[in-house]
């Protein structure tokens, strides 16, 4: 506790001393108050995971007391899962994640300067530490839940996208209100072994090239599934075809050729999400016109000019292109595809 309170005045000196406002006793002691409760979250509050979206924007999952919280940073949305209770009084919680998440202020220096410079126990002998109401207003907004089931590090991902997906509500985004919307119910299904973690931290890239390539390796987490199932059913092998796929590349080094195991696993994928990736990349289809070739054929080739940079590939020009419906679409048939995959296995919020 004194730890963290130490740590979080000595950012706050840096970040003002950094831009020319000097705390005249730097090295003094000082601390946030908080009550009895507050000091018992921050002694025994562990940081099971986090995300952070640059230097004002995270996400974390906290343990205390055998109860699990999910926490935001700096996100102006809620979330609307009924497991997940907001919290009205984030004391103990706040200090914790300001120090173990290196949140850096959003406000001016003099301000930061001023709060800090106020007082401390070297100069004040009835010092009973800075207003907590201040000190958390140099920061972005902080928002708690308790979840009222058990979370596990399969779950957290998933419920991190959801937070994602409903801060898009509030602006500076490209992606739509469908989109967005799409994106949440997929984070509420939690499918077992699903990328969420790279979902989620492509959802807030203003760059809509990074959640197209963040959807691709999604479909691309079930290349092996053809060759694997092919095996493990030659076999008799009793092994999941994930687990197979897996010692297969670690033993032997071996993996699925890209472009034909995207076309294989296309398989798995609705007829018209096929037919409507082709539309988006602007493939004509005919009679003769295979769709799932077809559809693999024009997915590969915009990944290879996102990921490539030679002169056979000429570089993406993000106006060409309607991303909301190209990965409204990719989404669809990234969910198709996983789901027959891994056989349509969600994870409880009940497991640990």
């Amino acid at each position: 506790m004194i730890e963290a309170n130490k740590m979080l005045f000595q950012q706050l000196v840096s970040y003002s001393g950094e831009r020319g406002y000097n705390v005249t006793n730097a090295n003094a002691v000082r601390w946030v108050h908080a009550n009895d409760d507050a000091d018992a979250v921050l002694i025994g509050a562990t940081l099971r995971e986090s995300m952070s979206f640059g230097r004002f924007r995270h996400l974390a999952w906290l343990e205390f007391d055998k109860v699990d919280y999910v926490c935001s940073v700096g996100f102006e949305g809620e979330l609307r899962d009924p497991n997940l209770l907001f919290i009205d009084d984030v004391q103990g919680f706040d200090v914790c994640l300001l120090t173990e998440l290196r949140v850096s202020p959003n406000a001016s220096a003099v301000k930061v300067y001023n709060i800090v410079e106020a007082s401390s126990r070297d100069t004040d002998s009835a010092y009973v530490g800075h207003d907590n109401a201040l000190v958390t207003g140099l920061y972005p907004p902080i928002k708690v839940y308790r979840s009222v089931t058990p979370i596990s590090s399969e779950v957290v991902w998933s419920s991190f996208l959801d937070f994602s997906a409903n801060e898009l509500e509030y602006g500076g985004s490209w992606i739509d209100k469908e989109l967005a919307g799409l994106l949440s119910q997929l984070a509420q299904k939690s499918l077992e072994s699903l990328p969420y973690a790279e979902l989620c931290r492509s959802t807030l890239e203003l760059d809509p090239r990074s959640l197209f390539m963040s959807l691709y390796r999604c479909i691309e987490a079930t290349y092996a599934h053809d060759k694997a199932s092919m095996l493990k059913n030659a076999l008799s092998i009793e092994a999941s075809w994930n687990e197979i796929a897996s010692v297969l590349e670690k033993q032997m080094s071996w993996r699925p050729l890209e472009e034909t195991s995207l076309i294989s696993v296309l398989s798995l994928a609705k007829d018209e999400d096929l037919r409507e990736i082709c539309a988006c990349l602007g493939v004509n289809l005919t009679d003769e016109t295979g769709v799932q070739s077809a559809a693999g054929r024009a997915i590969y080739k915009l990944r290879n000019h996102i990921v490539h940079y030679r002169p056979a590939h000429s570089p993406v020009k993000v106006s060409g292109f309607d991303w909301n419906r190209i990965c409204k679409a990719l989404l669809a048939i990234a969910e198709d595809v996983f789901v027959v995959a891994y056989g349509k296995v969600e994870v409880s919020n009940s497991t640990t």
